[in-house]
């Protein structure tokens, strides 16, 4: 553009075409007059021009002005042709220059330019009264308010708001900025179910709620707000159903995590102290078995830390091993008394070790003590439990569970 401004043939050109222009709008208007075509304007014409905004020069870093219209209207007299081209090319300008002032209160006269001089002009008001401030500055907190949090998915709830810039600035006069209470971005929560970061506009509030034309610096601030649901860590209780088959013993069933967290209302996980419905069949189980279940929610709970929980039950497969003629120890016999065995008549019996094959391989007879105690006991016949001492991790079991003695006194 530079360039062809420089050439002396372009500006000759573009002087030619205007020109051109105005001889046609001359031209036209002779015209127009002389045929008597009604569609234009004839001779001198009256137009009223209004809502014609209204542009106030000052020093915007340093001053504040208040007072001065926003529009005003605007009569215009003079040749028909020339008030339609202002009419419809609107490039001219109302203005009041107040550069220069100092801080007051002024009336001064507004003036205008673009307009052609064959126009006359009138601008109503002519005079305007502003007032002239010093312009102050403050930041104020960005307030987060939420729409519709009622309205939220069911356990759901906003975690702590971050605002990014936390302020923004104002500027004004003093009066203006001391009647700023707040400065608001609304966050609309319906339906919501997740995490919310948006630009939002603030607005500007006065003590009575309403708002402020007031522009803020920056006029958005980037809003963060975590959604987030109550959570309770419960322990998981497993129930068994059945039994195990013959032969098996149960050791041990252990769930995998131990512990689960559930999300949801707080009333419904306050009254929630475990995780129920989690079942093992045992008559299902012959060894050691690792089981993979779903997680059952409870009724109002909407989701819990995982869905699926890991089972290791622990069980073994036993053996049996029988031991044969065992003697009866006679335990708190009077040392006046003998006993004599009616059943069994040897005084000895048979014990079943029943344990998995590691612990069973380890039992010796001399393990196993066999006894009844005769303690108060007078002579006659008599019938006497037979008791077993124990051995870790082995079931013992006299087949015979009571013997029939004879008790004489010695001699």
């Amino acid at each position: 553009m530079d360039k062809l401004m420089d050439n002396h043939w372009f500006l000759k050109g573009l002087a030619l075409l205007f020109a051109l222009m105005l001889y046609t709008v001359a031209s036209l208007d002779n015209e127009s007059q002389s045929s008597g075509i009604t569609g234009l304007p004839v001779g001198e014409v009256t137009e009223t021009l209004t809502d014609v905004p209204v542009t106030v020069n000052y020093d915007e870093e340093k001053y504040v002005v208040t007072g001065a219209p926003k529009y005003i209207t605007l009569t215009l007299e003079g040749q028909g042709s020339i008030i339609a081209a202002t009419k419809i090319n609107r490039q001219f300008e109302v203005y009041a220059n107040l550069n220069g002032y100092e801080p007051g209160v002024y009336e001064v006269r507004l003036q205008h330019e673009g307009i052609n001089d064959k126009v006359k002009v009138k601008i109503t008001p002519p005079k305007i009264k502003v007032t002239i401030a010093e312009k102050v500055k403050k930041q104020f907190p960005v307030e987060v308010s939420f729409i519709n949090s009622n309205q939220m998915k069911e356990g759901y709830k906003a975690d702590k708001v971050v605002v990014k810039p936390a302020f923004v600035e104002l500027s004004g006069t003093k009066e203006q900025l001391d009647k700023v209470a707040a400065v608001k971005a609304y966050i609309d929560l319906k339906g919501v179910n997740q995490s919310i970061n948006k630009d939002v506009k603030v607005i500007v509030y006065d003590q009575d709620g309403n708002p402020l034309d007031m522009p803020a610096v920056p006029a958005t601030v980037t809003v963060n707000v975590p959604i987030i649901t109550p959570e309770k860590k419960v322990s998981i209780d497993i129930t068994k159903r059945g039994t195990l088959p013959e032969g098996v013993t149960l050791t041990s069933i252990t769930a995998e995590p131990s512990q689960i967290t559930l999300y949801g209302p707080k009333d419904i996980l306050d009254d929630i102290e475990t995780l129920n419905g989690i079942f093992v069949d045992l008559d299902k189980i012959t060894g050691n078995t690792n089981l993979e279940v779903s997680v059952p929610l409870p009724k109002g709970v909407t989701k819990a830390s995982t869905d699926k929980i890991k089972i290791f039950v622990q069980a073994e497969k036993l053996e049996k091993k029988t031991f044969s003629d065992i003697s009866i120890r006679v335990l708190g016999l009077s040392e006046s008394l003998n006993v004599n065995f009616i059943d069994p008549k040897n005084g000895k019996v048979s014990v079943d070790a029943t344990a998995n094959s590691s612990d069973l391989d380890k039992v010796t007879s001399e393990q196993i003590q066999v006894s009844m105690n005769t303690q108060g006991l007078e002579t006659g016949i008599h019938d006497v439990p037979i008791q077993l001492n124990g051995i870790d991790n082995v079931k013992l079991d006299v087949k015979q569970k009571t013997a029939r003695i004879e008790i004489v006194k010695k001699g």
